[in-house]
């Protein structure tokens, strides 16, 4: 009992880490969608403007690439995935886990969700 408990709860825990690891590369893609047409000046100092539906864009042709919704099951793209602040891209990711040994238990799995937020940054 005590040995299914540890499977199943190291699988939650590697399956999440992998969702985050797709969600940190979808943020940081989508951080990176801006043009130059997309800098402002109003500050006196330029700066990227993310705009959600080019970043939910992004994130698509990340996730599409990537072929995240063939590697998790139950695989989604929550809808906060945008630009909450125009400097900043969220992705929320959402995936079923299912217990290894404690399947008979959960037999509809465990329903994960992860966010990650990246930054648009102008350096030189």
């Amino acid at each position: 009992m005590v040995a299914s408990v540890v499977t199943g709860v190291s699988a939650v825990h590697i399956e999440r880490q992998r969702l985050l690891s797709t969600a940190d590369g979808a943020a940081q893609a989508a951080a990176d969608s801006f043009t130059f047409g997309d800098l402002v000046r109003d500050t006196g100092r330029p700066g990227a403007v993310l705009r959600s539906e080019r970043v939910r864009g992004a994130v698509d042709t990340f996730l599409q690439e990537s072929g995240a919704d063939q590697r998790f099951e139950g695989f989604t793209v929550s809808s906060p995935t945008g630009s909450p602040d125009s400097r900043s891209a969220r992705v929320t990711l959402g995936a079923v886990v299912r217990f290894p040994l404690a399947s008979i238990l959960l037999p509809e799995g465990i329903q994960i969700e992860v966010t990650s937020i990246a930054r648009a940054r102008l350096g030189r």
